[in-house]
Parts: C-alpha cells; structure tokens; sequence
C-alpha cells in the first residue's frame, strides 16, 4: 500500500508539472526532412509570403516578375525612394526561394573584372553589405567572412590581367600584382608551374550568408508595403495606342502592355494592370519576354531577349590542412577553375565555369568531372590528388547568351517594361546597385548613380557585346 501511495504521488507530480516529463518521439522521419517541412511552412509567412489573407490586388504602379535578389533589391530601392507613392507588387513562383538556398557560391564578394560597370556595381554591393544593418535599420549577421580573391594567369592572359589591374586601379580597387615567386611564397600549396603572374584584392572581398541576405531583404520590402504574391506569370494584356509614335514602328501599330497575367498555385487566374513592370525572373527572363512578343513580333520586337539558364557543379571536399587557414583567398585560374573555403568549415568548395563548346555541352556530369573538374583542381593544388571529392549541388543561374553580361533598363519596344537579367552569379552582390539603377529609372528617369547605360537592350539590337574580358 505504501509503494502504491507513492507511485500515486508521482503520478499527481507529473500531472501536475508537465514540464518535468521527458519524452521520445517516435518520428522517425530523417532530421533534414523534418527541418524542411517546418521550413515549407514557415519561411513563407515570415516572409510575408502567401500569409492566409491573401490578397489580388487589380492596380499597381510596378509590377515586379520575380522575387529573387534582384526583383527584391528593385522592390526595396522603390519602396525607401518613393514610400507609399508607390503601390508594389513582386509575383514569384517558387516562395520558399529553392534556387537562392542551393547555390553555395553565390555569397562571393570580388572586384576582379573588367568592365568598368561591373566594378562599380560590385563597389557599391560592398557598401552596401558593410551597412546593411543601417539599411534595415535592425541588426543583421550576414556572416560576413573577409578574405581575397586570388586570380592566377597563365603566360597567354598575363596581358589580359595586367590590363585589368590597371582598369580596377583607376576606379579605386586596391590589389596587388604577384610575380610567380611571390605565389610561392604566400602560398606554397599552389602549383603555378604553368602561372606567370598573380592578383590578390587587399579589401572588399570575402562571402557571406547570401540566403540571409535575400531573405532579410525581402522582409524589409515587406515591412515598407511591397506585396508578394506566389504566383507564375502567364501571359500580358497589350493595348493598341494609336496615337503614340515610337520610332521604327508604323504609325497607328504601337501596342503597349498594360497588365499582367498570372495564375496561383491553386490554378486561380488574376491580372493586374501596372504603370511600369520590370522582369527580373532569372532564367525565365527570355521565356516571360515572348509572353510580350518580345522575339516574335515584328521589327523591335523581332530581336529575342536571350537570356536562358545555365548550370554549373558544386563539389566539396575535406581540407586536409593544406588550405587551412582562415585568410585563405579565393582561388581562380585561367583554366576556369575556382576554389574557396566554405565558411568556417573544415571543407573547400571548388567548380570550373562551364565550358560552352558543344563537346562539353554534350558531356555528363561525372564525364565533365573526370576530364575539366578533376584534372584543373589537382594540377592547380598537387595536395589533393588522393583526396575524396564528392558532388554537393547543382546551381542555376541565368546567362546571357549575347555577351555574357547583364541586361539593364527598358525595352526599346515596350519602354514601361524594364530588364534586370542575365547577371549569373554575379546577380546576388550586384543586386544592391542594379534594384537602385532601376528605381532611378522608374522615379528619375535616368541612371543617377552608376551610368549602367552600356548594359541596356540597345547594344543587342546594334550588336555591339558588352564582354567581361576577365581571364577566368
């Protein structure tokens, strides 16, 4: 009677305080998989994202075709320049943002180009990130880890870089030039056999969290009035303007979009008519712009926006002490190849920029690996010869076809329609100044900050290639 008076007692303390009882849950679900359900449902609403009041708004003032890092950066710059004189929404088909948290390299910060745009944009993404809790106005962990960039030429690109240096030089980018025996030295685990001059950034170079970024950046926009619809984008309204001249179009023929089509995950079709839209889809981009007649139509609307996706492997593999140190740059070559720490872990990440030709093009990935991969990241660093190298990710990004860089700015057809696309990977830190580049446009009219002039449509329709001439 005395051990069942106490097994009650034990029971009325558990009843009572709950908190004190241990339990094992029976899930046996693996942890990552439970990790991403919570996040399917979660990240969403905390991004302000499909929140179960869900509303179709008929009128906005822009319309902006994507929610990435650039169709964000565009929503936030419009949302601290005009407030709520302007109504903005973001439609975007992919809420939990898969593309953004599956490309590992995309937070890289570099000033190695060449084209005095990229530069600067590149420049001011480093101010920006340095204040970017400013900018929220909430403090922020970027995970910001500073360290170079090292470029490595061979003898055929050792003019190339060295013109280079010289055009980062006259916009302010500190570097340095490295003889061969300088890379030895410094850092005596590289083969440079085949190198015959180095350049290491001295500042404003390093990565960072760039899915916190995105997401931080899209709360912000939220918080200022931006409305972000899970949506995907089926179609645009025109409507004849017959009054309206453009040059190159017969008069009494100009048709002007006016509203854009979409449709919800639940098949629910809307509309929305806008002043102004700007398509920052990515790899969508050229896909979207024939849904305008952009590629198909006549005259200005002959000339295709050529913007497709492009994929590159992602491998990891152990840091066997040869690269171990916290200040360890970035590493890039003539060959393509490039190779960096991930983070604070005890392991590199590394890739080779695809090769275009269609021998390569035609290659599977583990062929792609044994003959470009493989034999680049051993020649490079002899250290890693026998060690484990596995596959992590495939990353997308969008590629213009006609030069290689980005477009920014209107359409010369359908001039309240503005390009922001085919940046790659370089979309992520150039998002701060193109997202500011088209807000000018939008409420200035003009570039006012940096003259991304160069980088519009135009150059597709003269035919004049804006080339990144850089040596990796």
């Amino acid at each position: 009677m005395i051990t069942s008076l106490k097994t009650w007692e034990r029971l009325y303390r558990v009843a009572k305080f709950p908190f004190r009882c241990r339990s094992y849950s029976k899930d046996t679900k693996n942890p990552f998989t439970r990790t991403w359900g919570v996040l399917s449902k979660e990240v969403p609403e905390f991004l302000g994202i499909n929140k179960k009041e869900v509303v179709f708004p008929e009128h906005a003032d822009i319309v902006i075709i994507g929610g990435g890092f650039i169709g964000t950066a565009v929503a936030y710059w419009l949302k601290v320049k005009a407030g709520e004189g302007l109504a903005v929404v973001v439609l975007e088909n992919d809420p939990m943002f898969k593309s953004a948290q599956k490309n590992l390299s995309l937070g890289t910060i570099t000033q190695h180009f060449a084209l005095p745009e990229n530069i600067l944009l590149a420049q001011y993404g480093a101010e920006f990130l340095r204040n970017f809790s400013q900018h929220l106005n909430k403090k922020v962990d970027l995970q910001y880890c500073p360290h170079g960039h090292l470029v490595l030429a061979s003898e055929q690109y050792a003019e190339r870089l060295e013109h280079n240096i010289q055009i980062q030089r006259e916009y302010g980018v500190k570097n340095e030039l490295l003889t061969v025996e300088d890379i030895k030295m410094r850092f005596p685990y590289l083969n440079t056999e085949d190198i015959s001059i180095g350049c290491i950034g001295r500042e404003c170079e390093g990565t960072f969290n760039a899915w916190m970024l995105l997401k931080s950046l899209i709360k912000k926009s939220v918080d200022l009035g931006a409305i972000y619809i899970n949506a995907e984008v089926i179609g645009f309204e025109l409507e004849l303007q017959r009054d309206l001249l453009v040059e190159g179009v017969k008069p009494g023929t100009f048709k002007r979009i006016k509203r854009v089509l979409y449709k919800t995950p639940d098949n629910e079709e809307y509309g929305i008519k806008f002043a102004g839209c700007v398509l920052a889809a990515g790899d969508k981009c050229g896909e979207i712009a024939r849904l305008a007649k952009i590629g198909t139509g006549e005259g200005l609307l002959g000339i295709p926006l050529p913007i497709e996706g492009r994929e590159e492997k992602v491998y990891s593999l152990e840091d066997n002490g040869t690269m171990s140190s916290l200040s360890t740059p970035m590493i890039s070559d003539t060959s393509g190849l490039w190779l960096q720490k991930n983070g604070l872990q005890d392991k590199l990440l590394c890739g080779h920029i695809p090769l275009l030709t269609a021998d390569v093009k035609e290659s599977d990935g583990d062929e792609y690996y044994e003959k470009i991969v493989k034999p680049a990241l051993i020649n490079r660093v002899p250290n890693f010869k026998d060690t484990k190298i596995r596959s992590v990710v495939c990353e997308k990004y969008d590629y213009n076809t006609f030069d290689d860089s980005g477009v920014v700015g209107p359409h010369p057809y359908h001039n309240n329609l503005y390009i922001a696309a085919g940046f790659g990977r370089l979309g992520c830190v150039h998002a701060a100044g193109i997202g500011r580049a088209i807000a000018e446009l939008i409420i200035d009219s003009n570039f006012m900050t940096i003259d991304l002039t160069r980088l519009t449509f135009d150059r597709i329709l003269t035919g004049n290639p804006m080339i990144e001439f850089n040596v990796y």
